[in-house]
């Protein structure tokens, strides 16, 4: 423990030395009370300004980390059994109609059959009124002219391709009996038949006035 030393205060000069010494601690003491206030007065606004900002930040990222704008949103009502992702499949199904709708039908182009008449008789123009009967009825004819010879009897009918049926198609029309029907095979005319037009051409439908 500190020793106490005794002041003998019967002295005038030692009571008004001591008397000087306690007021001047006195006016620091009140000095020293007077400025902390005052620091406290000058940085508390700051404090409390560095206080909010550093709050507003810990809030903002709490809020964005959790994403309280999903949280206070209404959910949508799902049925039970129901899936979610129900109604973007109605929406693609709507867009798959819609491109289906809008694509273009496309049908396939009938291919016409494609002949050749050819005059076997030697009468004159008879091959022109074939063809023009032909044409009317969707057959293409692609040549016209004259056999290689005049003395054809019977018309004929002479399959290109192997196929009968077109040139039973093409007899049928004509008028021409099926059992003048022939069968040459020669793909480098690019023809399906080969009409052969004989003497008996006035029995053929081109040529019977109704």
């Amino acid at each position: 423990m500190a020793r106490r030393i005794r002041r003998d205060l019967s002295n005038k000069n030692i009571r008004k030395i001591i008397h000087q010494k306690q007021k001047e601690s006195r006016k620091q003491a009140e000095t020293q009370r007077k400025s902390y206030p005052g620091f406290f007065v000058i940085f508390k606004p700051i404090l409390y300004f560095v206080i909010a900002v550093f709050f507003v930040f810990i809030v903002y990222q709490i809020s964005t980390s959790l994403n309280f704008s999903e949280f206070f949103s209404k959910p949508d009502t799902v049925t039970i059994g129901q899936q979610e992702d129900k109604p973007s499949a109605i929406k693609k199904t709507d867009t798959d109609r819609q491109e289906k709708n809008t694509q273009p039908t496309v049908h396939p182009i009938k291919q016409k059959t494609q002949v050749e008449v050819l005059n076997g008789c030697g009468t004159s123009g008879i091959a022109k009124s074939v063809t023009e009967f032909l044409r009317r009825s969707e057959i293409d004819v692609v040549y016209l002219g004259n056999y290689k010879n005049f003395n054809v009897a019977k018309s004929q009918v002479i399959d290109r391709t192997g196929n009968l049926e077109n040139a039973r198609k093409i007899a049928r029309l004509l008028g021409i009996n099926e059992k003048q029907i022939k069968s040459e095979i020669d793909k480098s005319k690019q023809l399906k038949a080969s009409i052969l037009l004989g003497k008996d051409y006035k029995t053929l439908r081109p040529f019977i006035k109704d």
